[in-house]
Order: structure tokens, then C-alpha cells, then sequence
């Protein structure tokens, strides 16, 4: 048997093994790096849904008519988000000159330019798989979730 110093030698040149222990030491690492990456790829995509339903919604307005009455647009959002009718906010107005009026079915006076708007407003939630990350943490409500709301309006006229 030899020496303890000739063993302790050649334990110090053997590599076998430093691959090994280098991904025990890399695996945590990355598996938190993939936790979170996934974590806000899946939030980003329930701001997806949420912007394509509103932007479905104001699609059904501009193939119509102007009309006086656009809270039916209330349902379909709500139904096409996921969300509850609560979360949908729908707005129309008229701009006289760029100055918004108090009665979306007013008249302009003579000469003066007219805009009509129809704003989809969606408000939603994500709940991240993983509470204690940094999504959850920065962004995230007492609840656990985090807020998303999305915004969008169309000119009609």
C-alpha cells in the first residue's frame, strides 16, 4: 500500500470527477434561471390574450356602424378575456377639434374637424407557479397575482 502522501498525489491529478461536481454546482443555478424564465414567459402570455381580445373586440367596431351604444362590447371582451364583465371597461366619445365632448352622439359646429373614439380597457391577473420568485415578489399584489391591464381605442370617424 503506499504512502499517504503518494495517494493524497494522486487524488490532487485525478480529474475524473470535476465534471460532476461542476454540474452539481451549476444545476441549481440553472433550473432557478428556467423556473423564472418560464414563469414570465407565461405571464407575458396572459397580456397577450387579454391585448388580442380588446383588439377582437374593436375589430367588430370598425366593420360596423357608428352607433350610440357600445356596451354589448362589454360581454364579448369579458367572454373573449377570460375576465368577468367587472374587469371590461368601454368607452366612446366625440372630439370636437380635439377637444372632447361631453356627448358622444353631439354635432360639431360647421368647420370644425369631428372624431369618434371606442376605448377597450381590460383588466386581468397572473398567478405565477412560483410565489417566491422575483416576478411574484416585484410585481406581484398581496394576493399573489400579478395585475395586468391592457388599453386600447379606435377612431371611427
Amino acid at each position: 500500500m503506499p504512502p499517504l502522501r503518494l495517494r493524497l498525489s494522486r487524488l490532487a491529478r485525478d480529474a475524473r470527477g470535476a465534471s460532476m461536481i461542476e454540474l452539481g454546482l451549476f444545476a441549481p443555478i440553472l433550473a432557478v434561471m428556467v423556473m423564472g424564465i418560464s414563469d414570465v414567459a407565461m405571464g407575458f402570455s396572459r397580456k397577450l390574450t387579454l391585448e388580442q381580445a380588446a383588439y377582437r373586440v374593436l375589430e367588430r367596431v370598425a366593420v360596423g356602424s357608428v352607433q350610440s351604444d357600445y356596451s354589448y362590447l362589454k360581454a364579448e371582451a369579458a367572454a373573449a378575456a377570460g375576465v368577468p364583465e367587472s374587469n371590461v371597461t368601454v368607452d366612446s366619445w366625440l372630439e370636437c377639434d380635439g377637444v372632447r365632448q361631453a356627448d358622444f352622439n353631439a354635432i360639431c359646429p360647421d368647420g370644425q374637424m369631428i372624431s369618434r373614439y371606442v376605448q377597450i380597457a381590460i383588466a386581468g391577473s397572473y398567478r405565477p407557479l412560483f410565489s417566491a420568485g422575483p416576478l411574484a415578489r416585484g410585481y406581484g399584489s398581496a394576493g399573489g397575482t400579478v395585475p395586468i391591464a391592457v388599453s386600447t381605442a379606435l377612431r371611427i370617424q
